[in-house]
């Protein structure tokens, strides 16, 4: 692996409705386009095909392997290049332990791809898997369309004016604040429950400012 600092990018096992959107939107979020000389790939079980789409090498094949053939699982292990890293635990998807993977090797920054579509109960964990990832880590889900990141605590966005922004509560927010954007709001106790949807950048900069309370953050692009 070249790749000198710690930028990772998962593969998931989803099903991503177009390459070149995909693409477009992880270089739109990330600054860079995919590839193994811009980040660390790890891919998880199942998604080989996703892996091929983009015309990548996975450095790390992770997963209980019950979602890939024992011949295309073989070429992998045979495979100098790729390290292939069984994990039989069943009560974790194969995005989480991948994420748990980047963070054991020292991740900065976890992008993670093609983990939309498909199953829900699939799409959900993927989505919740995010609050498992320490705050110094830049984590976010990409797809076609949307970017997912999760927050804890007051934060900022930069944006163009007019791009789209919704707030999901995981639970009850406590004194939100959010400036910047169309629709603002002054010290609002919000419930978990309560989703804030399509508000709009009046500003190069949106502020969220809140007590205490977790959400997702979901810049959308249409």
């Amino acid at each position: 692996m070249q790749v000198s600092e710690k930028k990772f990018t998962i593969i998931s096992n989803g099903k991503p409705t177009s390459k070149t959107l995909s693409e477009k939107a992880f270089q739109r979020s990330t600054g860079v386009e995919i590839s193994n000389t811009n980040h660390i790939i790890i891919a998880c079980d199942g998604a080989i095909d996703n892996l091929e789409l983009f015309k990548l090498k996975a450095d790390y094949l992770i997963g209980d392997f019950d979602s890939i053939s024992a011949v295309r699982l073989n070429q992998y292990q045979e495979n100098k290049y790729t390290k292939v890293i069984l994990d039989p635990d069943q009560n974790k998807t194969d995005t989480r332990i991948a994420i748990e993977l980047a963070i054991e090797k020292g991740a900065q920054e976890i992008y993670i791809l093609t983990a939309t579509g498909g199953r829900l109960d699939h799409l959900l964990a993927n989505i919740l898997d995010l609050k498992i990832i320490p705050e110094h880590i830049n984590a976010k889900i990409i797809d076609e369309y949307s970017v997912v990141e999760y927050r804890n605590k007051s934060c900022v966005f930069l944006g163009d004016v007019g791009e789209t922004l919704s707030i999901i509560p995981l639970s009850d927010i406590n004194e939100l604040s959010l400036s910047g954007l169309k629709y603002p709001l002054n010290g609002i106790n919000i419930k978990a429950g309560e989703p804030l949807i399509c508000n709009k950048f009046i500003e190069n900069e949106a502020k969220i400012d809140f007590k205490s309370g977790e959400i997702l953050v979901i810049r959308a692009y249409d």
